[in-house]
């Protein structure tokens, strides 16, 4: 990153609409008339002598700015709120800030951050299907997870919101989240960190940092271990799920040979070992709405295509029920998990449902920045670059039920025959990013900047059976995959200081994406995109299809005005893209083999304000975004397998404010509150699963996207609101930090985090509901050493955090009592029944309440 001189000050912001405008200056009054003792979940802190909130850099424009002067809309959280709130995980510092919201549904794996709300089902669960929320570490761009990034190496978590695509790049058209770690000390420092609480916690950290020669070579290692047994019990197995293990170490280097110079060299290796999920099924049996031919009541069980379905679930009450779906809040049922992830005892006899369980994590990530400013003249060359090995292994039982399904009928499976939905793959991902830069001097009123960037990932899935252990089946067999993706950008920022507190700057980025994908779902079933070479692998005779490539160029343009008592009024117009994709086999089997690309469009416009005495200070944005062609990701059942697909299901507005507010009334006392609301719906759009449901079963036998107009109004979603975000966020903390004794001080801080409902699918039938979470802390600090003792979880909130629509074959697969086909029509006309197994949802838990004691040493 360059420096930039704090006196011009940019903009970031979208177009808002009138309701937003008002929305914000509400806020912005109340914030006004309240007591300092009100603040936003940002770095806060008392000035160390006359007190006042804490002066952070961000890095949320490319260059080294104050948060309070920055003209974007960036939530950063600190070192020093991290290590007092005891932060842990991106989901920790979600709850801390405006305008994100992140929930763990596949245990820590396939995260799906939602800011502004949107967000994408199932998103990183296939090949290709992104969040739209993309990470850095550092600002290099880091494609996939960072629940296991150890928090003490963190300077700060900076969640930059809206349409980030012209400066950040692929993956970021709703924002990006930076994780910026700490440089070297040119002196010899190093810190300690173990905790231990209940269910089996134990975490413990190091890092030592200091000079190799004097301050022109430093270095920082570190490393953490962190283990975890599970809440929750298997109740087929006896045996915990949901437990977690990480180890991780880390180096950096950095070289400051001469004063226009700085490199600076990081490299990570990571492990994480967690054990099954802990995931409960609320089956079809609870289903309570929309009734009609997708429901138990029209499926016969014991039959011989799944001739092991417990047959106790064809006399019970459930198999009578003619609902299709559920509606209303799905409420945790902790004792309800069932999963074949052990040896068991089934209708075949002992048995494993799962040839691998739980997940496992073997990463290593590298990074080169460097930072030249050629013979001093403030022209600076910047280099960035990244690469990353991933070896991923997956598995779960994919029915989540007590069920042990197998599709052969009329024989007993083989031991080492997997039953069916068994979903254990392995995956191996290697990432390479190059991004270079020239800026020009930054105290200059007129500044430019250009880059180029290249990214490419290579990718394959191999399937794990009991026959190939750990290391999976051979490439070209059935569940296997090989995919890449390439990104090369052109971007450039133009900042003109028009007088000395009203500034424009514009920045733009033209991007190819170029990905290709070969998908082998059975010995039958193949798909082929690109990589022609690669083909004879997967049994292809000819040539593969061509490419698939999407371009485009993505604006952003901000005007900001800071008056002469330093309040920073901004207003940004900024553009995003998700690139489109490949749905390989399933997507040929469910008549969607591509999906588009996705756009936004739109603006906000936002405030900065401190107090004179620097006690109070309020940052408030309002935004509005159009979003078309909207990808939302469906899970299909196929053969023995679950398959993914990504559906452009429609358009999108999503409209709201934020408010982020941070008080120090004492030097000892540091509070925070920050507030948002979003309106995220879609003005159009057509759902097949709704208008199954409306239609009473019958199969969608139109193109969702051009719907005829007799049946638009039975899958019609416009105005329904998009999955997996939440309308209304409130989160803050207080801390206290008094002086009891002699270079010895009392430490308190209580933390907390409301979250509204949230819908789990585009029919917004069914959804979570909402959370309030507490935490606290208390203990002492002397001379360096900090003693702590805490609860999470303070009032055992048990809300779930997330749910995903699945299918619950368990009451048969095979049609009962249905009528004639050729009596089954829909406006005269001859249609289908849909066939596919009765809808349930699968729910992850939260951790209860939990307490624990930490000890940091610090020298």
């Amino acid at each position: 990153m360059f420096r930039r001189q704090d006196r011009h000050r940019g903009v970031r912001s979208e177009r808002g609409d009138r309701l937003m405008i008002v929305g914000m200056r509400a806020l912005l009054l109340a914030a006004t008339l309240m007591t300092p003792a009100t603040a936003m979940a940002q770095a806060v802190a008392a000035a160390e002598t006359e007190g006042g909130v804490e002066e952070i850099t961000v890095t949320a424009r490319k260059v080294e700015e104050k948060l309070s002067s920055a003209p974007v809309a960036v939530s950063a959280i600190s070192d020093k709120n991290i290590a007092n709130l005891g932060l842990n995980s991106i989901n920790d510092f979600a709850q801390q800030a405006s305008g994100i919201s992140f929930s763990q549904a596949f245990g820590r794996s396939s995260d799906r951050p939602v800011i502004r709300g949107q967000s994408n089902v199932l998103a990183n669960v296939q090949f290709g299907v992104e969040t739209g929320a993309a990470y850095f570490v550092d600002g290099v761009y880091w494609q996939g997870d960072l629940q296991g990034f150890d928090p003490e190496q963190l300077a700060r978590v900076e969640i930059v919101k809206g349409p980030q695509s012209a400066l950040y790049g692929r993956n970021t058209y709703a924002g990006a989240i930076n994780f910026v770690t700490k440089d070297p000390t040119d002196t010899l420092s190093g810190s300690i960190r173990a905790s231990v609480a209940e269910y089996g916690e134990y975490i413990a950290s190091a890092s030592l940092s200091g000079p190799i020669i004097g301050d022109k070579l430093t270095f920082r290692i570190g490393g953490r271990y962190q283990d975890y047994g599970g809440q929750y019990v298997n109740q087929l197995t006896g045996s915990k799920v949901g437990q977690e293990k990480t180890r991780v170490g880390y180096a950096m280097i950095l070289a400051k040979p001469t004063d226009n110079l700085k490199i600076r060299l990081r490299g990570e290796y990571s492990e994480q070992n967690d054990g099954p999920l802990a995931l409960f099924l609320q089956g079809s049996a609870d289903n309570n709405c929309s009734p009609g031919f997708r429901s138990n009541f029209y499926r016969q069980s014991g039959v011989p295509f799944f001739g092991n379905v417990p047959a106790t679930l064809g006399a019970t009450p459930g198999a009578q029920n003619q609902n299709q779906y559920f509606c209303g809040p799905i409420q945790a049922q902790p004792n309800n998990v069932r999963l074949h992830t052990d040896p068991v005892q089934t209708p075949f006899g002992v048995r494993d449902g799962t040839a691998f369980d739980g997940i496992q994590n073997k990463q290593f990530n590298a990074q080169a920045i460097i930072d030249w400013d050629v013979a001093g003249s403030g022209w600076v060359i910047s280099s960035m670059t990244g690469y990353r090995d991933l070896l991923n292994r997956f598995g779960t039982d994919s029915d989540h039920s007590d069920a042990f399904f197998y599709l052969a009928p009329g024989a007993t499976p083989a031991v080492t025959v997997e039953p069916a939905f068994a979903n254990t793959n392995r995956k191996n991902f290697k990432d390479f990013s190059q991004e270079i830069r020239i800026a020009s001097p930054q105290d200059k009123p007129v500044r430019v900047m250009v880059g180029g960037y290249y990214y490419s990932q290579k990718f394959n899935q191999r399937d794990i059976s009991f026959t190939s252990g750990a290391t999976g089946d051979a490439l070209g067999t059935n569940g296997s995959q090989v995919a890449s993706i390439e990104n090369k950008a052109i971007f450039g920022l133009a900042a003109w200081d028009i007088s000395e507190r009203l500034t424009v700057q514009g920045e733009i980025r033209y991007q190819e994406e170029t990905k290709t994908l070969m998908d082998r779902a059975s010995a039958t079933s193949i798909f082929c995109a690109g990589e022609a070479g690669n083909a004879a692998l997967f049994g292809f005779a000819g040539t593969c299809l061509a490419k698939g490539k999407w371009t485009g160029t993505d604006p952003r343009i901000t005007v900001n005005y800071t008056t002469a008592g330093g309040t920073l009024f901004y207003a940004v117009y900024g553009q995003g893209r998700k690139p489109g994709g490949f749905n390989g086999t399933g997507g040929i089997l469910a008549g969607n083999p591509t999906y588009q690309e996705e756009i936004v469009k739109g603006g906000e416009i936002g405030v900065k304000w401190t107090s004179p005495d620097r006690k109070l200070r309020i940052n408030a944005a309002a935004y509005l975004n159009e979003l078309s062609a909207v990808q939302l990701t469906n899970a299909i059942p196929s053969g023995t397998a679950i398959n993914s697909i990504v559906v452009n299901t429609g358009d999108a507005r999503t409209k709201g404010f934020e408010l982020d507010m941070v008080a120090a009334p004492h030097r000892d006392i540091a509070i925070t509150v920050n507030a948002s609301y979003v309106d995220a719906r879609f003005t159009n759009g057509c759902d097949a699963d709704f208008f199954q449901l409306n239609s009473g079963g019958l199969r969608v036998n139109f193109d969702t996207r051009n719907p005829p107009a007799t049946a638009l109004p039975l899958c019609d979603i416009t105005g329904k609101r998009l999955p997996l975000g939440s309308s209304v966020q409130v989160n803050g903390s207080f801390s206290w930090e008094p002086e009891i004794g002699n270079e010895t001080r009392l430490t308190t801080n209580v933390n907390f985090s409301y979250e509204d409902k949230k819908f789990i699918q585009t029919d917004n039938l069914a959804y979570v509901p909402e959370a309030f979470i507490v935490n606290a802390r208390v203990g002492v600090r002397f001379k360096g050493i900090q003693v702590v003792g805490f609860v999470r979880n303070l009032t055992n909130e048990d809300a779930a955090p997330l749910a995903t629509r699945w299918f619950d074959f368990r009451y048969g697969a095979t049609g009962r009592g249905l009528p004639p086909a050729a009596s089954v029509t829909f406006n005269g006309a001859p249609t289908t029944i849909e066939t596919g197994g009765p809808r349930a949802f699968f729910t992850a838990l939260r951790r209860g309440r939990t307490f624990g004691i930490e000890t940091v040493m610090r020298f």
